[in-house]
């Protein structure tokens, strides 16, 4: 796992200053090529072939072609013996090798046959041209800037900002789109002149001028006609090889131990295939307010003979975490489930280079509980009129207005918002729109946050609306809010995380399947624990799922009230309807939370970029 940046200019890119800013995405290496008006650079994390040989940039034939990679290709060993076959002789064992070449034989359709997560840039100086690849599941982040004279690229914002190309100009798009779903959707950033190249899409860059075309979607599945318990041995078999493909490392393998059942099957499959002592990593947190996972994860070490590790993290230091972390996601991020994890992968930091966890899971196999009132429409819209005909009955807690939203979803009379507003964290009827100063609400008004699930809509409308929440999500939340924030929180501290379940072969399979093998009954997940029964132990296969939840409410009105108070009063959004908000929390009168705590994020990013244009 890497950091790559560069560009096609005709100004005198610093590009060694680019690559030293994600210097913590590769420590072991940095390297820079240089060809008249072209610019790649590369920051190394060693994980396979750790031989000088395998540093990037990688050049060949004769500098006709070369490479910067960030990821992992899970099937590079099938790829390279077919190109052995085919008369190509390789220096190293790497997968970047195995890229390079395969792009000499293949060109563009070398792209649909890598299963793995990777985002990387190929010069062809013959034809001049300049490819910029992201994975199909947007696993490894991709940013780009283009102005039609200059066109740059990085994995983190940060390093484009150092090409001092950029205006700095706020995206009222990202910005409205943050406030809804705590990050930015699609190609949106908060910067009006960067976008995120889309998973599964590439850049082809030629005589300044590039296209972007899509090159493997995840919603281009035909539907398979599979019996249940057919889907169940499948399920079981796919899963467990991509588990075994993703243990190919010349670094040590540990996995993320939460004690939940997709970490356990991890787990379970690992110990079978792994031929060194897997380590396994577990933490509590003095903020977890009662749910410990640890218990339950000391019994799957055991029971699979892994070398467990406890780390016991405390959140003393939660001001100076926050900070840390709002300058790694370049962007207001608001989920903060970031802290926790920086925090773990921080214990792991220059220990453990390679991680397995369960992200995808969830959103593969209908792990969440809104897939089940998905699943049961009918039954929730009659619910939400009846509990919203008796609002005035309901004492107004925080659970309270968690449920309010839910409900607002389900009854929407238009079918293309429901994915929308079932993820959104904000109020139908107390928009955060009205907190902002008019000039900023003014511009929020031109832009409509829920655009990107609408253009998934147009493709997905003639599903069953659980598996249009499934399909949704998977273009959506898990690229932009899930795999965003892992690859953040971890590469802060160069740790690189494998994610077993966005493996080709398996997620084609599941998503293929109908709604109804996943949720059954009153059972979410229903296919998955089928298929991992007698491999993950019935406590944890059915036992009561409990999420994680950081009390970033609680920290707010007490540790962290005054720094809120001060970095948004002095942020350029401050109006007096936001000080009452933090009032009306601080006092107890009403949980703000989710709102202040976008808000705060929001701030701190403001004030760290005085010169941006609002």
């Amino acid at each position: 796992m890497c950091g790559i940046c560069g560009g096609v200019t005709d100004y005198n890119l610093n590009i060694e200053e680019m690559v030293n800013s994600i210097k913590h995405r590769g420590p072991d290496f940095q390297g820079v090529y240089k060809d008249d008006t072209i610019y790649l650079g590369h920051a190394r994390l060693s994980i396979l072939d750790l031989s000088k040989d395998a540093n990037q940039p990688m050049v060949e034939s004769n500098r006709d072609y070369v490479l910067v990679y960030n990821g992992e290709i899970y099937n590079f060993k099938d790829i390279r013996e077919t190109l052995y076959s085919l008369g190509y002789k390789f220096k190293t064992n790497s997968d970047t090798e195995v890229i390079l070449k395969g792009f000499m034989e293949w060109g563009v359709e070398l792209f649909k046959k890598l299963n793995g997560m990777f985002a990387f840039a190929i010069y062809d100086k013959m034809k001049d041209r300049l490819y910029i690849v992201r994975d199909r599941f947007g696993i490894k982040p991709l940013y780009y800037y283009y102005d039609k004279q200059n066109l740059i690229f990085a994995s983190e914002i940060k390093a484009i900002l150092k090409s001092k190309l950029v205006k700095k100009e706020l995206s009222y798009q990202g910005l409205y789109e943050y406030m809804h779903f705590s990050t930015t959707l699609g190609e949106s950033t908060f910067y009006s002149g960067i976008k995120k190249l889309k998973a599964g899409h590439y850049i082809e860059y030629h005589n300044k001028t590039i296209n972007i075309y899509p090159y493997r979607l995840n919603y281009s599945i035909i539907p398979s006609t599979d019996s249940l318990e057919e889907a169940i041995y499948n399920v079981k078999d796919l899963f467990e090889k991509s588990v075994k493909s993703q243990l190919v490392s010349d670094v040590p393998i540990g996995i993320f131990l939460s004690g939940g059942v997709d970490s356990t099957a991890i787990t379970a499959f690992a110990s079978k295939h792994y031929s060194g002592k897997l380590k396994t990593f577990s933490a509590g947190f003095d903020f977890d307010k009662g749910f410990n996972e640890l218990p339950n994860a000391k019994f799957i070490s055991e029971k699979f003979n892994t070398e467990h590790y406890e780390f016991h993290i405390k959140g003393d230091d939660t001001v100076d975490v926050l900070e840390r972390v709002n300058y790694y996601f370049d962007q207001p991020f608001g989920d903060a489930a970031n802290i926790p994890l920086y925090l773990m992968s921080r214990e792991l930091k220059e220990k453990h280079k390679v991680v397995l966890q369960g992200d995808g899971g969830d959103e593969l196999f209908a792990g969440y509980k809104y897939y089940f009132r998905a699943k049961n429409e009918r039954a929730f819209k009659l619910f939400s009129k009846t509990i919203t005909s008796f609002d005035f009955l309901i004492p107004k807690s925080s659970r309270y207005y968690r449920m309010l939203r839910s409900m607002y979803a389900i009854v929407q009379k238009d079918r293309a918002l429901i994915p929308a507003r079932f993820y959104s964290q904000e109020m139908i009827k107390e928009s955060s729109l009205n907190l902002f100063k008019k000039e900023y609400r003014d511009k929020l008004m031109e832009v409509n946050p829920f655009k990107y699930h609408l253009s998934f809509h147009e493709k997905f409308k003639n599903m069953d609306l659980l598996q249009e929440l499934l399909y949704t999500d998977m273009n959506i939340i898990l690229p932009d809010q899930y795999l965003e924030k892992v690859d953040r929180a971890t590469m802060a501290n160069s740790l690189e995380i494998r994610v077993p379940f966005l493996d080709n072969n398996l997620v084609d399979y599941v998503m293929s399947l109908p709604s109804k093998y996943k949720v059954y009954g009153k059972e979410k997940k229903y296919l998955l624990k089928r298929a991992f029964e007698g491999v993950v132990p019935d406590k944890i296969l059915y036992g009561t799922k409990r999420g994680f939840g950081v009390p970033f409410s609680y920290w707010l009105k007490s540790s962290m009230s005054n720094f809120m108070r001060d970095e948004i009063s002095s942020s350029s959004i401050y109006t007096k309807d936001i000080s009452r908000v933090i009032d009306e929390h601080i006092l107890g009168k009403r949980d703000h939370g989710f709102l202040l705590w976008k808000i705060l994020n929001l701030s701190m990013w403001l004030n760290r970029n005085k010169d941006i244009k609002l």
